[in-house]
């Protein structure tokens, strides 16, 4: 996979919305660590500079350094469900005014945040394209940029990002994001953008991961277990299944190169009993 692309840029001087009623989806380490500090006002006497992507896979945020060349550290926000409408549809018009139309695929709290309904908030907006060179996240960067500019840098600089695309083959991300058009989950549409939800499969070994595996996966989080029932919840719904082999669920982890133990997966199981009155995974199939 070629290397990420950066965008070229001065160093600063300082550092119609679609839901469901149902209870982003996590998927392991989805980027690296978040940092500290924020975007606040935008300097016009310092403007960034912005060169279009010459090849290789493009970030979003590009990384800011500052004049000694260090890396500008960026504090999360937490961002409930008005607050992502509202940025998103900034985002939207910026791209629609640019004669910009394009299609995303998100992963992680903006899926459970915007369509799921069961987080009240997250730290951003995490999604990729089809296309890790595209050139198209030259318009999003600035669109991310404008959205965060409206409310005086109170989204954070990294509120819509890709890293997430560091962790995926390109095979893999092109694999998953026809999946994501393929399964039709919207989580965002409007103006000159549209958000699909990552397939629930991959959502769902994600989880698996990152409670079977802290090393490669992170630390497991309060709310992971949940997700991974929700998760497999809507895989269930949306394919009017009862439930889902346990073979199938290998099968699925090692496609997306996670891990998982049958230890976890009995967890998640039990926990789907609790919640639904019914078992997902069938132990023989």
């Amino acid at each position: 996979m070629p290397g990420p692309v950066n965008f070229k840029e001065e160093p600063p001087t300082r550092p119609v919305l679609i839901s469901s009623a149902a209870v982003t989806i996590g998927c392991g380490p989805s980027k690296p660590p978040k940092n500290s500090g924020t975007e606040l006002q935008p300097r016009p006497q310092h403007q960034v500079n912005v060169s279009r992507p010459t090849g290789g896979a493009v970030l979003v945020p590009p990384p800011y350094r500052d004049q000694q060349g260090r890396p500008i550290q960026h504090s999360a926000s937490e961002l409930d469900r008005n607050t992502l409408m509202e940025a998103l549809t900034d985002v939207a018009a910026f791209l629609d005014r640019q004669g910009v139309r394009t299609q995303l695929v998100t992963v992680g709290g903006a899926v459970n945040t915007l369509y799921l309904q069961s987080r009240i908030s997250t730290h951003d907006v995490d999604f990729f394209l089809e296309n890790a060179s595209s050139s198209t996240h030259h318009a999003i960067h600035e669109a991310a940029r404008f959205a965060n500019r409206q409310r005086g840098g109170r989204l954070g600089a990294e509120w819509l990002n890709n890293a997430t695309q560091l962790f995926m083959p390109v095979q893999l991300q092109q694999t998953l994001f026809r999946a994501a058009l393929e399964q039709g989950v919207v989580v965002f549409e409007g103006g000159g953008l549209r958000v699909y939800a990552a397939p629930w499969s991959y959502a769902f070994c994600g989880k698996l991961n990152r409670l079977s595996d802290p090393l490669s996966g992170g630390e497991p989080r309060p709310y992971d277990l949940a997700d991974a029932v929700v998760y497999l919840h809507e895989y269930l719904r949306t394919t009017g299944r009862q439930t889902v082999g346990v073979r199938q669920v290998r099968e699925w982890c090692k496609q997306y190169n996670k891990k998982m133990t049958d230890e976890v997966l009995r967890r998640v199981d039990d926990a789907y009993y609790q919640q639904y009155s019914r078992r997902a995974i069938d132990w023989r199939a």
